[in-house]
């Protein structure tokens, strides 16, 4: 079963959903010469995405497993990696390194939750298989006045319901970023996660919905927002 899932998954993200998602960006989205966040960038698939679309680019991809370095670097010299996460403070905290990689998150599991019972059993994974490793997590506010960034031209955030997080690190540099784009759970697998707090925090800031990418199937959905300027 575990195989057959995986294999669904993969090739509904390939060659469905990212599929979208560039022919959106490419007719909505026009940025000359952008900068571009990939935070949570796993594997690089959105990475590799924006490297094809956006001519010139300057790619700064978070991914705390070192193990995805490689597959990273390979997209091209325009590809900064940084092995931590982003969150709303500078701190060391334990992530959560699950058997399947593609969920590796610093949020707290809600083990009393029924869609991760059932995605546990799909994909053979019980609590033990589990490891937890010590990370570096940076302010997006702080990296930006490290490396002196002004403007981020798309916020990409993939960071298994620990997006909120990441948002209310970012300050002040909100206000100088055109396009946010992240993952939306629609289910109770992470303690207080909350779907509202997020929508709050982009409206709060300005930034409006204008697409949303469904994943058929599955409990969470890809939606990018723009921001409006006042």
């Amino acid at each position: 079963m575990k195989n057959l899932f995986l294999f669904y998954y993969n090739f509904f993200e390939n060659y469905i959903h990212l599929r979208r998602i560039k022919a959106f960006l490419s007719r909505k989205v026009i940025l000359n010469d952008p900068i571009i966040f990939d935070v949570g960038s796993h594997k690089g698939k959105l990475a590799k995405l924006m490297h094809d679309i956006y001519e010139n680019a300057i790619i700064y991809c978070f991914e705390p497993n070192k193990s995805m370095n490689d597959d990273l670097k390979k997209i091209g010299n325009n590809i900064k990696v940084y092995n931590y996460a982003l969150g709303e403070k500078n701190e060391e905290k334990q992530i959560l390194i699950n058997k399947i990689d593609l969920t590796n998150t610093l949020s707290t599991i809600n083990e009393n939750s029924f869609y991760l019972k059932i995605k546990n059993f799909i994909l053979a994974n019980s609590k033990k298989d589990n490891m937890y490793e010590q990370t570096k997590v940076i302010s997006l506010e702080n990296f930006c006045k490290e490396k002196k960034i002004r403007n981020i031209d798309f916020l990409k955030l993939d960071v298994e319901g620990y997006e909120h997080n990441v948002l209310l690190g970012a300050k002040n540099i909100i206000q100088n970023v055109k396009f946010v784009m992240l993952e939306i759970q629609k289910n109770n697998m992470y303690h207080d996660y909350s779907k509202k707090n997020i929508e709050e925090f982009l409206k709060e800031n300005n930034f409006m919905l204008i697409k949303t990418f469904k994943f058929p199937f599955m409990f969470f959905e890809d939606r990018i927002y723009k921001r409006i300027q006042n």
